[in-house]
Formats: structure tokens, sequence, C-alpha cells
């Protein structure tokens, strides 16, 4: 039996918040924090807490962040994750390449974007929308800035105060599109409410119409214990494993020049996780692994390698 058969919350609404490990993680708690914090004054029950499972400690691995708003006293308190959002934020534009942000959607849910993107431009990464009722974008990085600080983290005592980054105006956005609550509420709460009122006041929105999701076909245990190999023992990769694909904390990725490339191969030499081959016609980068950490682009003695963003591309 499932969290979700196991406790039946009808006025229960779980926010999950997507963001980068290091450089956003800071907003992604403010988010949970300045929402339930704003629900509390309105009397709620209220919950926040980060998902220490995604290792936010490695820069930009994707990471979660969880609030949980009810009218009610909360009876799954104790369940980790928010397995059924009603409300995905997501504070980084590529995570919706790649990513299952969408997983576990309940019907009539909503999605907010951080991005200077149009809407259907994020439609077009997204895969199955089934159960998505409205997606919304506003352009926070444009309003206010990442806070990048390990104050705060792990339950220790923040000293940056709540909502001073790009939080504040994806709050405002939540609270425009969803309802969850009241601004003058928020207002009180974050540290910037200048961008908080401009996300309020410039998030974009989009109907979608109604559609199931697809129904994923789970292995019960019995199935998943007859897959694994003998005694526990997992054979060592030689140039590849497939049960630790990277590429998705990417956020730039590096495109080659070839005019302009002298294969000298010090991008080879020193990509930190040999995502780079040498080709006929010079570097190949497997995009499987690469973090589009930049180190390639930045030994390049010819300027050869750039960093493009990697919503340019829609492989």
């Amino acid at each position: 039996m499932s969290s979700a058969d196991l406790f039946k919350e009808p006025n229960l609404k779980q926010i999950t918040v997507w963001s980068r490990g290091v450089i956003m993680n800071k907003d992604a708690r403010d988010v949970v924090v300045a929402l339930t914090e704003a629900a509390a004054k309105e009397g709620k029950y209220v919950q926040a807490w980060e998902n220490y499972v995604d290792l936010p400690d490695r820069i930009n691995v994707p990471v979660r962040a969880y609030a949980r708003i009810s009218s009610d006293p909360i009876a799954s308190r104790y369940v980790y994750e928010n397995e059924s959002p009603d409300i995905v934020v997501v504070l980084e534009e590529t995570l919706v390449k790649g990513v299952p942000i969408l997983k576990g959607i309940k019907p009539g849910s909503t999605l907010i974007v951080n991005t200077r993107r149009s809407i259907d431009t994020i439609l077009k990464f997204l895969g199955d929308t089934g159960n998505l009722a409205q997606i919304a974008t506003v352009d926070a990085s444009s309003m206010a800035e990442a806070v990048i600080t390990l104050s705060g983290a792990e339950g220790a005592t923040d000293a940056t105060g709540i909502g001073a980054g790009i939080a504040a105006p994806i709050v405002g956005a939540v609270a425009k599109v969803t309802g969850i609550v009241d601004v003058e509420n928020l207002a009180k709460v974050v540290k910037n409410p200048a961008a908080m009122r401009r996300g309020y006041e410039e998030v974009q929105v989009k109907t979608l119409p109604p559609k199931p999701a697809i129904e994923e076909t789970k292995l019960e245990a019995k199935e998943l214990l007859k897959q694994m190999p003998f005694a526990g023992t997992v054979p060592s990769p030689q140039e590849e494993n497939e049960g630790m694909i990277t590429g998705n904390w990417r956020m730039k990725r590096p495109v080659l020049n070839t005019d302009t490339c002298t294969q000298c191969w010090t991008c080879w030499i020193y990509c930190p996780d040999s995502c780079i081959k040498k080709g006929e016609d010079g570097p190949l980068f497997n995009l499987k692994y690469c973090k589009g950490c930049g180190l390639c682009a930045a030994v390049c003695p010819t300027g050869a390698i750039t960093q493009v963003p990697e919503l340019d591309f829609e492989d």
C-alpha cells in the first residue's frame, strides 16, 4: 500500500520545488519556508523541509524541497517525500529537460518555471503533461539574484533571511497562479517584498486541456529481486555507468568549432569526468555524463569550445 492510499487528506496541498545543488538550494528552501510561514499566518497546518536523498551538497545536482499546507492536521507528516504534488516549482529552467519533475502530480496540478522563455518552448521539453491543468512562467532571475550560501543548510540557523533572492518573485507567482496563500502575508515573510510583488504581477499563465497521465508500470519487489545480479555484485563499468547518468546536471553544453580546434587535446586531459573522446575532427563530448562544468571551454587555448544554454537544443 502506498502512502497515498494510507493517508486520505482532501484538504492537503503538496508543493515540490526543484532546484540545483549549492547554487540554488537556498532559494528552494526559501520558497517552501516562505509559503508555509505565510500559510501559518492564515491558521493553516504546515510543513517545510529539504530532500537530502538528492545530495544537495553537490553543485548543480537536481534537488528538491517540499512544503505541505492544509486546513487540517497533517496525518502524513512523517512521509519523507511528496509523492503526489499539487504544485511543482522549477527554479532553474533546464530541469524541465530530462528530469521527472511532473512525476506523480495530481489531476489539476500547476507547474511554475523560472525562465525568460515562452510557455510553449517549455512545453516542448516536458513529455507527458497528463494531470497538468496549467503552466506558468516568470523571469524571476531578472528580478533578483540567486542566494548562494550554506547558511541555514541542514537545519542550521539562517543568517541571510527568507526570500532575499529569486525565491521572492517565485512565491509571488505561486500565490498569483494558485491562490495557495495571501500575497499580503507573503509580504510580511519575505526579505524582498518588491521582487515578490513583481513576480505576482508579471507571471504568465497558460491553461492546458485536461488529460490523464500515462500510467507507469511498477515492478513488484519480488520481480526487482529477480533482476539483481548474483550476491548483489555490480559489474565494474568500463566506459559508461547506466546507473549514474549525470547529464541532467548540465545547464550549458560544450559546443566545438572545428575550424579553430587544433586538436591539442587539452580539454581531453582536463575533463574531470572523462566525458571527452578523441575524434577525427576533434573532441567528442559524451552528453549523457557531461555536467556542463565548463572546464573544457576554460582551458581551450584557441577558444574553440563555447558553452551554450542547454534549452537551445531539443535533443
